[in-house]
């Protein structure tokens, strides 16, 4: 192999910034080595899904749907819709409910993504463990930890991802999967983008879904 690619691939395989990565997508095509075309179409791909872009991936009635990437854990990303994908209550019935027991997350984990996404977009999103902290305000217990491939974010995760309202804000209320004052409601944004910790009861069949999923990234 050339100096050249050889100086690409340190850059790919050590990138720390998008410069370093366009730095190598430029080495690559300058070396002309037969290998070139597959990792310009890595670093292609890790420049679409940085931090902070909005990517496209499945679509929903008809419609694509745009996310946010939020997170990153190697070559996982963490997408949050931009925007809620539907109107759903977080359980069918009013009784104490928990994220791990309620109809959202069921609806999410199944139906959603039958609906949403192909076999092989589906074959990318990964499982992963879901941590359930009680509400921070009322302590109500939010149940057990789940492992999931969809979900809704938490109260501590709604304000680490978006720390403003503004962030927040638009496209009606949604839920989060953070139980309310009692195991019959959940925590949700409201359309200013307040957090209303006291809770929404859970059989609301209006509240927006913004889903959350892992993707991986070739």
């Amino acid at each position: 192999m050339s100096d050249t690619y050889n100086q690409a691939m340190d850059k790919y395989t050590h990138y720390a910034t998008r410069e370093d990565l366009q730095e190598a997508i430029a080495l690559f095509e300058q070396s002309g080595e037969t290998g070139a075309a597959k990792y310009i179409e890595k670093c292609r791909t890790l420049l679409e899904y940085w931090v902070g872009n909005t990517v496209t991936f499945g679509s929903f009635e008809g419609q694509p749907i745009k996310w946010r990437v939020i997170d990153q854990r190697g070559r996982m990303r963490m997408l949050l819709s931009e925007k809620p994908v539907a109107r759903h209550a977080y359980h069918g019935v009013s009784t104490d409910t928990s994220w791990k027991d309620c109809d959202l997350r069921a609806w999410l984990n199944g139906p959603f993504l039958e609906a949403a996404f192909t076999p092989v977009e589906r074959a990318r999103i990964t499982a992963v463990r879901v941590e359930n902290p009680r509400n921070p305000m009322y302590y109500t217990n939010a149940g057990l930890n789940t492992m999931d491939r969809a979900y809704v974010l938490s109260v501590p995760e709604a304000e680490k991802y978006l720390p403003d309202e503004a962030d927040r804000a638009g496209n009606g209320w949604w839920w989060l999967r953070t139980p309310g004052s009692n195991l019959f409601s959940a925590v949700a944004v409201y359309d200013d983008g307040s957090l209303y910790q006291f809770g929404i009861h859970v059989h609301y069949a209006d509240g927006g879904v913004r889903p959350v999923v892992w993707v991986l990234i070739k």
